[in-house]
C-alpha cells in the first residue's frame, strides 16, 4: 500500500504545484502547451539528436530521475528522503500537463466582456461577442483533452515515466509541437494509426467527463447522432454543446448550429462544467492508481524502488 500512497501523494502534490506555478508565473512561455514542451524547445542538445532519440531522451531522463529519487529515499530512511522523493517526482509530473489552461483563457474573456457595453437586456452590444463566446466555449471544452487527460492517464497506467513519455510525444511529435513542425512520433506512428487512436481515446474520455459533470443520462437520438457525427470537430467540443444546449465553435466551424447562441452566462456555465470535469478526471486517475497497484505483483526489496 505504501507505493500506492506515494503515487497518490505525487499526483496530489503535482496538482498543488500546478496551482502555485499558474498563480506565480502564469502560462508556459511562447504559447507552449506545457512547461515541459517549453523546456524541450530550449534544449539545444536535444535538437541535435536523431528524431527517434529526440523523443526517447525525455523518457530515459525520467527513468534516471525515478532511480535517483529511490536512492535518495534509501539514503535517508528516517522519512525526509521519502518526502524529498515525492516532491521531486511531483515537480516533474507537474511539468507534463497544464491544469489551468482553459480557466486562464476564459478568465481573460470574462474580464474583457464584463467591461463591454451592454444593451437594455444586459447583453453585449458588439456583433461579434456571441461568436467569440462560442469559440471560447469550444476552447474551454477541448482544454482537458489537450492538456491533462493524456499525461494523467499515462501516469495512472505507467507511472511517472509514462506521463513524461506522453508529454514528449505531444511536444515533439504531436500537433501542439508548433506550426510547420513534422513530429518524429507522428511520422513513426501515424501510418499504423496508433497515434490517431490514442488521441481519439483521449478525446472520448474528456467528452465523457463533460457529460458526466452535466449529469446527462437522458440523451436523445438526435443528440447521440450529433456526438457520433461530429468527426470534423473534437468530440469534447460537441459534448459541451450538448451539455449546455448551446452553439459552440472550433476553428471557425459551428457545432450544434440549431442550438441557441451562447451568452456570457453560458460561458460561466461552461467554466463550471469544465472544472467539474477536471475534478472527475482527477478522481478517476487517482482511483486507477489506487486500484491498479492492488493488482500488481509484489516486488522484492531489490526490485522495488518505492520501499525502504
Amino acid at each position: 500500500m505504501r507505493r500506492s500512497a506515494d503515487r497518490l501523494s505525487v499526483f496530489g502534490l503535482a496538482l498543488i504545484l500546478q496551482a502555485l506555478v499558474n498563480y506565480l508565473l502564469g502560462p508556459p512561455p511562447d504559447g507552449r502547451p506545457t512547461w515541459m514542451a517549453w523546456a524541450l524547445t530550449q534544449c539545444r542538445q536535444l535538437a541535435s539528436l536523431p528524431p527517434r532519440l529526440r523523443v526517447f531522451a525525455p523518457f530515459a531522463a525520467s527513468l534516471v530521475i525515478i532511480r535517483a529519487t529511490a536512492l535518495i529515499e534509501r539514503s535517508r530512511p528516517a522519512g525526509s528522503g521519502r518526502l524529498l522523493s515525492i516532491l521531486i517526482q511531483a515537480a516533474v509530473l507537474a511539468l507534463t500537463f497544464d491544469l489551468w489552461r482553459g480557466v486562464r483563457a476564459s478568465d481573460a474573456v470574462q474580464r474583457q466582456m464584463a467591461n463591454a457595453p451592454v444593451d437594455a437586456d444586459g447583453r453585449p452590444v458588439a456583433a461579434l461577442d456571441s461568436e467569440r463566446i462560442e469559440a471560447e466555449i469550444g476552447r474551454l471544452a477541448n482544454a482537458p483533452s489537450e492538456s491533462v487527460v493524456g499525461p494523467w492517464a499515462a501516469y495512472a497506467a505507467f507511472d511517472l515515466s509514462g506521463a513524461v513519455a506522453y508529454a514528449a510525444v505531444e511536444s515533439l511529435g504531436g500537433p501542439m509541437a508548433g506550426p510547420g513542425t513534422e513530429g518524429p512520433l507522428t511520422a513513426m506512428l501515424d501510418p499504423a494509426r496508433r497515434l490517431v487512436s490514442v488521441r481519439r481515446g483521449r478525446d472520448a474520455i474528456a467528452a465523457a467527463a463533460t457529460l458526466a459533470a452535466r449529469g446527462r443520462s437522458d440523451l436523445q437520438p438526435p443528440e447521440l447522432e450529433e456526438l457520433a457525427l461530429g468527426s470534423e470537430t473534437p468530440i469534447p467540443v460537441t459534448a459541451m454543446s450538448v451539455a449546455l444546449d448551446r452553439r459552440t465553435s472550433w476553428n471557425g466551424r459551428s457545432v450544434g448550429w440549431q442550438r441557441p447562441a451562447p451568452d456570457l452566462k453560458d460561458l460561466g456555465r461552461a467554466r463550471r462544467l469544465h472544472l467539474k470535469a477536471l475534478g472527475l478526471l482527477a478522481l478517476t486517475a487517482a482511483g486507477v492508481v489506487a486500484i491498479g497497484d492492488l493488482f500488481r505483483p509484489p516486488r522484492t526489496s531489490d526490485e522495488d524502488d518505492w520501499t525502504e
